[in-house]
């Protein structure tokens, strides 16, 4: 079965299908492996290398390879390099496959008289072979990426180019919330030949998930953006990346008083009344800059993948009291076109932000814009309730109360269990934990957004704004029309759907209400 899924790689290395062909392989081996009763560690092991194909830094490198390939830049003899070590993991991995089966019965039993005197033998040779040809690719890869950096890169921030300045308890950074991805900075820049005193904000990246190709692609494509004479709203400006630590350097507006992530604000305000008091004129405001943000990536022919009112930071001027949003967390920027990894998380609170086909540690379905525009519609409702969909109140997360509330009234919830989900707050915690899993599940968690956006908003928000919130939450079924326009990724024809579905609504609705005035604060 390998050696079939891994039959197209036997005629091309070109092309994106490397990553995903040989992810697929890893998965199949994976699962034969976990399949086997009582298998031997050796065999574990090779289990092991098969999860690291599609979900590990083998994952990583692959994707790397197919980069690699595409590019000009990179020479002849090491593209050959690359194809004869594809062509070694290709025959390994059918060779392990053939192996296994010999290993075992149908039923999954070890045959031990053949395994301890043929199989285990050519499995121990195979996973040498494989061992060698993994430490023969990360050679490979780095000789890749230090021919890359022989030529000098303008967005590379070297100790010469950048450096922070220590606080008066001598720290470089300090952390801008707890548990927040964003450390905030002092520093000098050298800029044109000259210093300069810049405010930054920095976000690191983990080497093992995120290689300095893939930053140095990041910070490439959002300082094109925001280097541009009109820089779009809610993009700071990238200075560019450093290797120690690797992260990369936004430049945020000197006026600058107060920097917190729209999910902070919203918290704090809880305790402020009905919606912390803010203005209706700069929630529609707040909701139609955030929406244009979203069509800016999308015209870079990117996925944000990750939004939601952690990833948005709210910078306030002197004068400002409510701020400028600006989408931050670029960690998982992509091109719309590229291969998807298809490795997600298991945290709900940050999975109910996501698309139910996006959720979990093995999302469905590779991303596509239609997941930011759904994520988008979740933080639109939240900005419409002015609430936090996950609640804390008590240090205890759950799913706030409207959609507890809504999940019963949907009745999608067992009748044995409504007393408990109603009082939530009361119950201990393991079975609180038990309940909030049924709350998450990814088959439900669309319909209640949306019932929640329709019951709670026309109230608060009006119907234009419910309306808009709707189609977000639901255009992967219909609501901007024929949902192929996200399967094929056309960027031309989601943007015109996202610019007449929700940026004119939003628009209208915050300048019958004269809320859209020109930002103090553009970097």
């Amino acid at each position: 079965m390998a050696e079939l899924i891994l039959a197209p790689i036997a005629l091309s290395l070109a092309g994106p299908s490397i990553a995903l062909t040989f992810a697929e392989a890893g998965r199949y081996i994976k699962a034969k492996v976990d399949q086997y009763k009582n298998a031997p560690s050796m065999i574990i092991n090779i289990g092991t290398f098969g999860y690291e194909l599609y979900s590990g830094q083998l994952s990583q490198s692959l994707e790397l390879v197919n980069w690699a390939y595409s590019q000009d830049s990179i020479d002849v003899t090491v593209k050959d390099m690359l194809e004869d070590q594809i062509e070694q993991l290709r025959l390994g991995l059918a060779s392990v496959d053939r192996e296994l089966d010999k290993c075992f019965d149908e039923c999954g039993v070890l045959k031990r008289s053949y395994f301890l005197t043929r199989g285990s033998r050519h499995l121990k040779a195979t996973r040498k072979e494989l061992e060698q040809w993994q430490q023969s690719l990360f050679r490979t890869i780095s000789l890749i990426e230090m021919s890359q950096r022989i030529v000098p890169d303008p967005l590379l921030l070297t100790a010469t180019k950048f450096k922070t300045t220590p606080d008066l308890d001598g720290n470089d950074y300090h952390i801008l919330e707890a548990g927040s991805h964003i450390k905030c900075a002092k520093g000098q820049i050298l800029d044109d030949g000259l210093l300069r005193e810049v405010s930054v904000i920095t976000e690191q990246k983990h080497k093992m998930t995120t290689g300095i190709t893939e930053v140095k692609e990041i910070a490439t494509c959002l300082s094109s953006q925001s280097g541009r004479t009109a820089a779009p709203r809610g993009v700071l400006k990238c200075l560019g990346y450093r290797e120690e630590p690797l992260e990369l350097v936004f430049e945020i507006p000197n006026e600058s008083s107060k920097l917190r992530t729209l999910g902070n604000l919203i918290q704090a305000d809880l305790s402020q009344g009905h919606a912390g008091r803010r203005p209706l004129d700069y929630r529609y405001c707040l909701a139609h800059q955030i929406s244009e943000t979203v069509l800016s990536i999308h015209t870079l022919n990117r996925v944000h993948k990750n939004i939601r009112p952690d990833t948005i930071l709210m910078i306030c001027a002197q004068s400002q009291d409510f701020g400028t949003p600006y989408m931050t967390d670029w960690t998982m920027l992509r091109k719309i076109n590229a291969p998807s990894s298809m490795v997600g998380e298991n945290d709900w609170q940050k999975d109910i932000y996501r698309h139910p086909r996006r959720q979990g540690l093995q999302p469905e379905t590779r991303y596509n814009m239609g997941h930011d525009i759904y994520s988008l519609g979740v933080c639109l409702l939240s900005i419409g309730l002015w609430k936090p969909l996950v609640d804390s109140s008590d240090g205890v997360l759950r799913p706030c109360e409207e959609y507890r509330e809504t999940a019963l009234r949907l009745k999608l919830i067992r009748p044995e269990e409504t007393d408990k989900i109603r009082n939530l707050p009361l119950v201990n915690g393991v079975e609180k934990m038990r309940l909030v899993k049924i709350l998450m599940k990814p088959t439900i968690t669309d319909v209640i957004l949306s019932s929640m956006a329709e019951y709670y908003l026309p109230s608060q928000m009006g119907l234009g704004f419910t309306k808009t919130v709707v189609n977000c939450l639901r255009c992967l079924n219909g609501s901007f029309g024929d949902v192929k326009i996200f399967e094929d990724n056309s960027k031309q024809a989601v943007g015109v759907k996202f610019n007449e579905i929700v940026l004119q609504p939003l628009s209208q609705l915050a300048g019958l209400m004269g809320a859209i005035p020109e930002s103090s604060l553009e970097p």
